[in-house]
């Protein structure tokens, strides 16, 4: 996983990671090239490609969101918003090897 220089994903990264999962050549993604509309993308492809997101990128796509993967520009902003989310509930102490 690669970030720029502003902390988000790096988007030639990503688009090829999208055009692996739909079968696509990245160059005819466009950023806001609806996929059902203009790849012919079916939800089992969008759950597919949430599952890829996924494991790439070490977020959890919560079900809700699965069906907002409908362009470029939406998956960005998704996995953006997740990475920017810090995990709760972990002691940094005890994450450091210190004591409490």
């Amino acid at each position: 996983m690669t970030r720029n220089i502003a902390g988000q994903v790096d988007p030639d990264e990503l688009k090829k990671l999208v055009a692996r999962v739909l079968e696509v050549p990245a160059a005819e993604i466009a950023d806001h090239a609806d996929f059902a509309d203009e790849l012919g993308v079916d939800s089992l492809l969008q759950l597919e490609l949430a599952t890829r997101l996924e494991t790439h990128y070490h977020v959890t796509i919560p079900a809700t969101e699965v069906l907002s993967l409908t362009s470029l520009a939406n998956v960005r902003q998704l996995i953006d918003r997740l990475l920017s989310v810090e995990p709760t509930g972990a002691d940094p102490t005890l994450r450091s090897g210190g004591t409490t």
